[in-house]
C-alpha cells in the first residue's frame, strides 16, 4: 500500500520527484516479482495532520459569543490564512469532521469558504485531493462541496472546468491523474465527464475524438428521450448498446471507464458480454466501477 501523509495540512498531489520515486519503486517490484497491474492509483489515502494555529483560530470562531465578535474574528482569520487556501481548506474540513454533532462547526465550512477571495479553481484544487481522505465524513463533505461548486441547475449541466484543469496539469507532467477525482466526475455526470476528459487528456486527432463524442451523444440522446417521455423509461435500442460495447474495448482506460459507469448506472444499456468484459478489464480503475458500492451523492438541482 502506498500511503501519503500530508504534513501541516498542506494537501497537494505528490511532487513530480516523489511521483517518479514511487514509479521507480513500482518498476523495481515489477523486475523482481514479474509483471503486475499498477493498483497504487487507487490506493493512496490522504491523512490531514492538524495544525494548531488553524485549529485554534477555527475554535475561536465557533466560540464567538455574538455576531459582532464572530465577524471581527472572521475578518482576522481570513486576513491571516486565506493566502494559502490549499492549507486552510484541509484544516477546515478536519475541524468540521472532529465536531460532527456541532451545527456551528458544520456551518463554519460554508461561511469560511464564502469569505475567501480565492477563485473557484483554487478551492476545487484544494478540495479534490481530500476525496482520498481516510475519514468518510470528510470525503462525504468534500463530495457535497464539489457538487455545489459545479454550478448545476435544471437547465444547466455541471461545470467541470476546474476538474479539467487539475487533470490537464497531471497530463502535461506525465503523471497519472487522481483516480478518485475521475471516478467522482463519472458519478456526478458520466456524459459531461467524458467530454471533459477528452479535452483534459489533450486528444488532438479528430479521428479519435469524433467516435468518442458520437458515442456519448447517442447514449445521452436515449436518456433524454426516456426522461421526457419520447420513449418508454426502460427502452433500449441496438445503437446505444452498440456504442457502449464499442467504448468498452477502447484503448484508453478512461473511455472504458465511461462504458463501465453507464453499465453500472443503467445495466440494460450493456449486454452481459460487455459487462463481463468490463469486470475483467486489464485496468483496476475500470473494474472498480462495477464492483464498488455506489456513493450517495448530494441531490443535485433538477434531479
Amino acid at each position: 500500500m502506498i500511503r501519503i501523509i500530508i504534513q501541516l495540512g498542506a494537501v497537494r498531489a505528490p511532487s513530480p520527484c516523489s511521483r517518479w520515486f514511487i514509479l521507480a519503486m513500482i518498476a523495481t517490484a515489477v523486475v523482481l516479482n514479474g509483471p503486475r497491474e499498477l493498483e497504487a492509483v487507487d490506493d493512496r489515502p490522504i491523512e490531514i495532520v492538524p495544525d494548531d494555529a488553524y485549529q485554534s483560530a477555527l475554535s475561536e470562531l465557533v466560540a464567538a459569543p455574538d455576531q459582532a465578535t464572530f465577524d471581527t474574528r472572521m475578518d482576522q482569520f481570513v486576513r491571516r490564512f486565506e493566502k494559502d487556501a490549499d492549507r486552510l481548506i484541509p484544516q477546515l474540513m478536519w475541524h468540521a469532521a472532529r465536531h460532527p454533532g456541532d451545527s456551528k462547526s458544520k456551518a463554519l465550512v460554508g461561511r469560511v469558504l464564502a469569505r475567501l477571495s480565492a477563485p473557484k479553481e483554487v478551492i476545487v484544487a484544494a478540495l479534490a485531493p481530500l476525496l482520498d481522505n481516510q475519514d468518510e465524513s470528510i470525503r462525504s463533505n468534500v463530495r457535497n462541496l464539489l457538487h455545489g461548486l459545479e454550478d448545476q441547475s435544471a437547465t444547466r449541466p455541471p461545470d467541470f472546468s476546474a476538474y479539467r484543469a487539475i487533470i490537464e496539469a497531471d497530463t502535461r507532467a506525465a503523471r497519472e491523474p487522481q483516480n478518485s477525482l475521475v471516478q467522482f466526475m463519472y458519478d456526478s455526470d458520466p456524459g459531461i465527464a467524458l467530454q471533459t476528459l477528452v479535452r483534459a487528456f489533450q486528444l488532438r486527432d479528430p479521428d479519435e475524438i469524433k467516435p468518442i463524442l458520437w458515442a456519448e451523444h447517442i447514449v445521452a440522446e436515449l436518456l433524454w428521450k426516456r426522461r421526457y417521455g419520447f420513449v418508454e423509461r426502460d427502452f433500449v435500442d441496438n445503437a446505444t448498446q452498440g456504442e457502449i460495447a464499442r467504448l468498452s474495448i477502447h484503448p484508453r482506460w478512461w473511455v472504458r471507464m465511461y462504458a463501465a459507469a453507464m453499465a453500472a448506472a443503467h445495466p440494460e444499456l450493456a449486454t452481459p458480454d460487455v459487462v463481463k468484459r468490463l469486470k475483467a478489464d486489464a485496468d483496476v480503475r475500470v473494474r472498480a466501477v462495477l464492483v464498488q458500492p455506489k456513493v450517495e451523492a448530494a441531490k443535485k438541482p433538477g434531479a
